[in-house]
């Protein structure tokens, strides 16, 4: 799912695009989601609070936060998010060099100009997704793939283990695993309960795995698999 926030502080704008984007994704048969904010902060809390997209639709002028300065924010949160500039004038552009955005977008847009965009960002975040995403108590998270070490299934719950923190989903491993099989990072499942990162992975055995990241988790995952008849 590619989810996809719009924000502008006139209404109708924000209507438009969300509708014409919807539109496009459907007959091009585009897995897309999209959230509306008619205040750049709005945006910006939501993704403080963990809320996870893949491209942003950012108006420029805007009232009291200019969409330069929302911009910067989330970039120092999420330095991988497609930000598709839609503004009036073309004179911001050099002004956001720094943003990195994805595209500018002027205004009114026509839908032939959001088609090519779209397709542009779908492609990009095709080629390039490297992070496994998912959604859990109503908001988006996305881990980079290569921080994970292993998945653990337990019931309906599956824990995330990665170098730094845990996260929680709810799901079936076999379905996660199934997701990841275009992933640049090769995942191995090692037992019903375990999916693993090959990348980290150090020595493996008939009833033991040791991961080279982080010797607490090697001697806690090779204890859990010891218990566990294969």
């Amino acid at each position: 799912m590619i989810n996809v926030a719009i924000c502008d502080d006139v209404v109708s704008t924000t209507g438009k695009i969300e509708t014409m984007l919807q539109n496009i994704a459907k007959r091009n048969f585009m897995p897309v989601d999209t959230d509306v904010f008619w205040k750049g902060e709005h945006l910006v809390d939501s993704v403080e609070m963990g809320n996870s997209f893949d491209i942003i639709f950012l108006d420029i002028e805007m009232g009291q936060e200019d969409g330069i300065t929302v911009a910067r924010r989330i970039r120092k949160i999420d330095k991988s998010v497609l930000i598709v500039y839609v503004t009036s004038h073309e004179n911001y552009m050099m002004e956001s060099f720094e943003i990195r955005p994805f595209r500018f977008l002027v205004k009114p847009v026509s839908r032939e100009m959001m088609e090519r965009c779209l397709q542009a960002a779908y492609e990009e975040i095709s080629s390039t997704d490297s992070y496994f995403r998912y959604s859990y108590q109503r908001i988006n998270h996305k881990i980079p793939i290569g921080e994970i070490l292993y998945f653990e299934s337990n019931r309906r719950k599956v824990k995330i283990i990665t170098e730094k923190e845990n996260f929680e989903l709810y799901g079936k491993l076999n379905d996660i695993e199934k997701s990841l099989e275009r992933s640049k990072v090769a995942f191995l499942r090692v037992h019903q309960s375990f999916l693993v990162s090959y990348k980290h992975v150090e020595e493996i055995g008939y009833d033991f795995v040791v991961l080279k990241t982080c010797a607490s988790h090697s001697r806690y995952f090779s204890d859990e698999l010891d218990a566990l008849s294969f």
